[in-house]
């Protein structure tokens, strides 16, 4: 097939290593695959794997992006749009609407609550990355025939653990091997969506989180708050800001958990990544992370906006190394069993090859 991928950006989140992530594994497959985006530091990564990329400001304009997709369909010969994100989602029904072309839909979060969001029911198949976010669906008035749940896939290739570089990684921070060390990873809009300003709480409130360290890994316009935050508080030795990370996966070989104590995710994709490089997780039972995770067998969910709990679950990885590494272990075996790339994408083209078929 002949598949256009659209996003907004493709910086780093969770919509867009999706993108790349399927681009890649469909090219794999010996599928023609092209994106259109805003650009960003994926779509460099995308063309240096031969993904062609074109510019489309998607959030800019959703006419004028609906106009530019027209012309990638016809000068490519594209057969089917695939759209990640709610303004991507809108701008390619509009496309639609205009050349008849087949169009998938990712829903990365809840959509359908604004009334321009509506308009996305007229895709021909629509894919939730969580049974939260289908049943959130259908009670917006979503066509329930139209909506399928679909997990995103890891390339377990990628996302496989390296004792060395574990090693290297600490050193390069100057972390001692044996501090207990966790990341968080999530794009810093603000202090409290995605639960920074709770992680540096417990480094700062609690005595048995003294020596553990912290690697933050991503941007955003939070980002000198959290810092100043953390000089304030006398954390700086201990809080390791990374910024954007491409390769996040080199990061997480020197940690030996992640934390993802979140207001709100629809699946919660680095909680899977974090599994897959064998490392437990500790998160709020919000949205769609109960789905992701196996509750004391991979990791820990919690109470939302618990503190105290929050760190008792990270205190017990701390002080319990064999526990912490018999649920790394677990966590690499669910991911290898319900969330691999291959068995994703064989889905995915199902999923395409349904929607052409019908329209």
């Amino acid at each position: 097939m002949n598949i256009l991928l659209v996003v907004p950006r493709l910086n780093i989140g969770g919509a867009e290593t999706y993108v790349a992530t399927t681009a890649i594994a469909l090219k794999q497959l010996g599928h023609s695959v092209a994106v259109a985006s805003g650009g960003g530091m994926l779509a460099n990564f995308l063309q240096e794997q031969g993904i062609k990329h074109y510019y489309v400001p998607i959030r800019f304009n959703n006419t004028l992006s609906a106009w530019l997709l027209e012309q990638i369909v016809r000068r490519c010969q594209i057969e089917l749009i695939h759209a990640n994100s709610a303004a991507a989602g809108i701008a390619a029904v509009k496309a639609k609407q205009r050349i008849n072309i087949p169009v998938v839909y990712t829903a990365h979060g809840i959509f359908g609550h604004k009334a321009k969001e509506k308009s996305i029911n007229q895709c021909d198949k629509i894919i939730c990355v969580s049974e939260y976010v289908r049943r959130y669906a259908i009670k917006e008035g979503f066509t329930p025939d139209k909506l399928v749940t679909l997990y995103s896939g890891i390339d377990l290739q990628k996302f496989k653990p390296d004792s060395e570089k574990a090693k290297a990684i600490r050193k390069i921070l100057g972390i001692p091997e044996d501090a207990f060390t966790i990341a968080i990873i999530a794009r810093i809009k603000n202090l409290h969506s995605k639960g920074h300003v709770d992680v540096l709480k417990l480094l700062k409130t609690y005595n048995g989180a003294q020596n553990w360290h912290l690697l933050v890994i991503g941007k955003g316009k939070g980002l000198w708050k959290l810092k100043y935050h953390s000089w304030r508080h006398n954390l700086s030795q201990r809080v390791h800001y990374l910024g954007h990370m491409v390769n996040v996966q080199d990061a997480l070989d020197g940690v030996d958990a992640t934390v993802l104590p979140s207001n709100f995710e629809t699946f919660g994709l680095v909680l899977i990544e974090s599994m897959a490089m064998e490392k437990p997780v500790v998160t709020y039972a919000v949205g769609g992370t109960p789905e992701a995770i196996d509750h004391g067998r991979t990791g820990f969910l919690v109470e939302k906006n618990n503190l105290d709990e929050l760190y008792q679950r990270l205190h017990v990885l701390a002080n319990d190394k064999t526990l912490c590494w018999a649920m790394g272990q677990q966590g690499r075996s669910w991911v290898e069993e319900r969330f691999a790339k291959e068995v994703m994408t064989q889905k995915l083209v199902e999923i395409y090859q349904e929607a052409v078929f019908n329209a």
